[in-house]
């Protein structure tokens, strides 16, 4: 009776829990229709118009700190930098600074241009170039410079610009005039031919490129540049056809310039130069050596034209930086003339000799000044030549 009892009582509950069941399945389903699902974590990467289904509310905003996180698969140097450094210091607990980098400083801005348009002193080019940059530079912004020089009644206005790429390869050009003085005077007091020049002009366009640079190989080295200097004088040949004698109405002749040995209005100077900087050499003060060869046809340094034959020249250079602002040379260069004389218009050329010193004024700008013992120019001896100059590079 007992065991029957149980059973009937197992059976009798098990009916109430399923009538409760079906009378109130309903109401428990609609109440879970009314559930909010579970918020899920933002994506800041879907758009707003997700969030905005009828039977769900809008979904929270992102936090600001979720806002303000960067996602960016971009490793800047910042937060390279960040990332290296220790999160806690060991004294205080708080945050690292990320260490400062300094931009490499600038070198001084030497070498001066010569007055063919290279990077050197007055007249003979340095192997140094001109602004070369700090280490793993590609290329500089230009250097540009005007110099005057007054070669007694006579002058030189030059404009020069160069240009360094990857530290080694030196591009220029240069734009001079140089002033005739009394020679068309001189000229037409000895033939009665009029030059119609009272100045002639020189386009030169350089490449210089290092071939070994300063104490590589871990040995004391020179610094030794190659160098072209392509000239073109577009005023010799007019001169040359004016100074052409006439008879009977038709030029007779070759012209006085070609008589003496003009060929051509164009050529190209070829230059080796080796530069080497002995630091505390005088008073602890450091000189720099230079000396080189050259290659040319030109006549005056193509302001005469050129000749069709190359002779070899030497050149050199000795310059002690004073101060950290303020460098003295001595420098010297040898001219083979290519022309014949033709006394009194036309002398033998000279070698040149001149002390130049020049003066730091900023990181960037130059001024230097000499004088100079030019020799016989055209046709008078100028032993008391001297020139200025400002450069700046940019």
């Amino acid at each position: 009776m007992i065991r029957t009892h149980h059973s009937s009582a197992h059976r009798l509950c098990v009916g109430f829990a399923a009538l409760l069941l079906l009378c109130g399945g309903g109401s428990a389903f609609a109440a879970a229709d009314t559930l909010a699902p579970a918020a899920a974590p933002p994506d800041l990467y879907l758009s707003p118009e997700v969030f905005q289904a009828d039977a769900a509310p809008a979904q929270p905003a992102p936090t600001a700190d979720l806002q303000a996180k960067d996602f960016s698969l971009t490793l800047s140097p910042a937060m390279l930098a960040d990332a290296a450094a220790p999160a806690e210091t060991a004294a205080g607990g708080g945050k690292a600074p990320p260490a400062e980098t300094k931009p490499p400083e600038k070198g001084p801005p030497l070498p001066l241009h010569t007055v063919e348009g290279t990077g050197g002193a007055l007249f003979v080019p340095f192997a140094y170039v001109v602004d070369p940059g700090p280490p793993g530079t590609i290329a500089t912004l230009p250097s540009a410079s005007y110099t005057f020089v007054n070669v007694g009644g006579k002058f030189i206005n030059q404009f020069a610009t160069t240009w360094t790429l990857y530290r080694r390869i030196e591009l220029g050009y240069s734009y001079g005039i140089l002033g005739l003085g009394d020679f068309p005077q001189d000229v037409y007091r000895h033939t009665g031919m009029d030059t119609h020049f009272n100045h002639v002009e020189l386009h030169t366009w350089n490449v210089r490129g290092v071939i070994v640079e300063e104490n590589s190989y871990h040995l004391p080295l020179p610094q030794i540049t190659g160098g072209l200097s392509f000239k073109y004088n577009p005023d010799v040949a007019d001169l040359n056809d004016n100074l052409t004698a006439i008879k009977g109405g038709k030029k007779v002749g070759v012209g006085a310039v070609a008589a003496v040995g003009y060929k051509k209005d164009h050529s190209v100077d070829y230059t080796l130069t080796a530069s080497k900087t002995i630091p505390n050499a005088v008073f602890t003060r450091p000189i720099i050596v230079t000396g080189g060869i050259r290659f040319s046809e030109a006549a005056q340094l193509g302001y005469l034209g050129f000749g069709k034959t190359y002779r070899m020249t030497g050149e050199g250079d000795v310059c002690l930086l004073v101060t950290d602002w303020w460098a003295i040379s001595y420098e010297y260069r040898q001219k083979k003339d290519p022309y014949t004389t033709m006394e009194p218009l036309v002398g033998k050329e000279s070698n040149w000799q001149a002390i130049c010193m020049a003066f730091i004024l900023s990181p960037r700008a130059t001024f230097a000044c000499g004088w100079g013992d030019f020799g016989q120019v055209v046709n008078h001896r100028e032993t008391g030549a001297w020139g200025i100059q400002f450069k700046y590079e940019f």
